[in-house]
């Protein structure tokens, strides 16, 4: 599984989205087996025209918020993304954390209207918590190699740590500073499933290169 975070870089938002989107339809239309392994997740303002104008491919929200639909202003509820036929969401990114007291309450309530949760935690303490609430991906990030270039899979020891109080869990992934085809994989090597891409794929020089070089391990 290969998530595409495009978050909300001026390289991937407003025009440059489509132009990002394109690359994904084009990558996918060449190598139809990996349909399924990609996952891209547009700004929260991008979503409703994404999923409209790219019904081929696998669309997640970025974040989605514990609030019913209605009076909830401001809010991202399950219910709205799930309107959109959108089935998943990240939560609890590095850049966008949750409250650690509810968490597990708060991916029950989420997942319980349906929605698939990509549940990012930052060591094993918190994936051992996090695993409380069955999620259906969870996502190992070190916070300080995000956008950093250095790939988490530098750090060995803590990967496989987090492998191991996982183990059971289907879906496990693992992100930041994940840069190259070698990057994905080592990951694989170490015991993901798959990878979060945010950067490296937004801000290449070449995105259809980068991206045709990051799916190579599944092809």
């Amino acid at each position: 599984m290969l998530l595409l975070n495009l978050k909300t870089y001026p390289e991937s938002t407003q025009g440059n989205a489509k132009n990002l989107l394109d690359v994904v339809n084009n990558v996918i239309t060449e190598n139809p087996s990996i349909k399924d392994r990609i996952i891209v997740l547009p700004a929260a303002t991008d979503l409703f025209w994404v999923k409209q104008n790219y019904p081929n491919l696998i669309i997640a929200a970025q974040h989605v918020d514990n609030v019913a639909a209605g009076k909830s202003t401001g809010g991202i509820p399950a219910e709205l993304i799930l309107s959109y036929g959108i089935e998943y969401s990240l939560y609890n990114h590095s850049e966008k954390r949750v409250n650690t007291d509810t968490i597990v309450e708060d991916i029950k309530a989420i997942q319980s209207k349906g929605l698939k949760l990509i549940i990012c935690c930052e060591n094993s303490t918190e994936a051992k918590t996090i695993m409380q609430a069955e999620p259906f991906s969870i996502a190992y990030e070190t916070p300080d190699l995000i956008g950093s270039g250095i790939s988490v899979t530098t750090r060995p020891e803590a990967v496989k740590e987090f492998v191991d109080s996982v183990a059971g869990q289907k879906n496990i992934l693992i992100g930041a500073g994940v840069t190259t085809g070698e990057d994905v994989n080592k990951s694989i090597e170490l015991g993901a499933e798959g990878v979060l891409v945010a950067s490296a794929f937004v801000k290449a020089e070449d995105p259809y290169q980068k991206l045709k070089e990051l799916v190579q391990p599944w092809l």
